[in-house]
């Protein structure tokens, strides 16, 4: 065979290290993660069935164990207020008379009332897994009670709320919401933590959750139930054109309803105001 051919031939050194020998820079990094299935049959959820243990069709956080029921009447509307006692340690910040008064005071600001508001204690892996301030819920189902509904949720007094160092604009903004609130937050490795005071959770959920639900409900009546500022004429039709929106549009326009209203509220010396005497 001629020397050319054999020089043609010949793999360099350098070729037989790029194609013939294992690099362990190149290994399989998501080894050990739950990106290759680590872990991933002992996750911890939520349950989420649709059959509550009476049979009925509903949301885990549709699920009130032996509420006390209000009626109460503001003018012409009438609500349902269902409340569930929470557990030692639990506490909701404020009572149905406090959401009481603070529906009086905004009566004349806000174009609907829902029909139900629910205050709600969530099992210990529904507060660790999905924890959440309030909902808002465009139809809700509680037991023979049916309606939109404002949902409180009970929170863990003295319980850490961890907010990462590593914030999106959002997440910036929640935060210095939460500030605001009184949430005092100390500075960790990785985290910013709170402890969960009394005070704090009630300035977060009476006011600010509760008005950022009222923006949703606000939101819905003026785009689908109110038929002179409706997307369409047809309410099946403005429904689905407002449920197309993004969700981000929908919490961009709750937030700064509630803005809104906390700042008129403010000005005006209505909030905030001491706890009321229950009924």
């Amino acid at each position: 065979m001629p020397q050319a051919s054999l020089t043609s031939c010949s793999i360099s050194s350098e070729d037989v290290f790029l194609t013939g020998v294992w690099r362990p820079e190149r290994r399989n990094r998501r080894i050990g993660t739950k990106a290759s299935g680590f872990s991933k049959s002992n996750d911890m959820r939520i349950p989420e069935s649709w059959v509550d243990k009476h049979g009925n069709y509903t949301l885990h956080f549709e699920r009130l164990e032996t509420p006390r029921v209000e009626n109460v009447t503001f003018g012409e509307c009438k609500m349902k207020f269902l409340y569930e006692t929470p557990r030692k340690g639990f506490s909701y910040g404020c009572s149905p008379a406090d959401v009481a008064k603070l529906l009086t005071v905004v009566s004349s600001l806000v174009p609907a009332f829902p029909d139900i508001v629910a205050f709600r204690q969530p099992t210990r892996k529904q507060h660790q897994q999905n924890p959440v301030w309030g909902r808002f819920l465009y139809c809700a189902e509680f037991a023979e009670q049916h309606g939109t509904a404002i949902v409180v949720e009970a929170q863990e007094l003295g319980s850490p709320l961890k907010w990462s160092k590593r914030m999106t604009l959002d997440d910036r903004a929640e935060y210095e919401r939460l500030l605001r609130d009184g949430h005092v937050f100390v500075e960790t490795k990785r985290y910013q933590v709170a402890k969960q005071t009394e005070e704090a959770v009630r300035n977060t959920i009476l006011y600010r959750t509760f008005l950022h639900e009222l923006g949703h409900l606000a939101d819905y009546h003026q785009k689908v139930l109110d038929h002179q500022s409706a997307l369409d004429l047809d309410q099946d039709v403005a429904d689905s054109l407002y449920f197309s929106k993004p969700t981000s549009e929908r919490e961009a326009f709750a937030h700064r309803f509630a803005e809104e209203l906390r700042e008129t509220l403010l000005e005006r010396g209505a909030i905030p105001f001491e706890p009321q005497p229950s009924a």
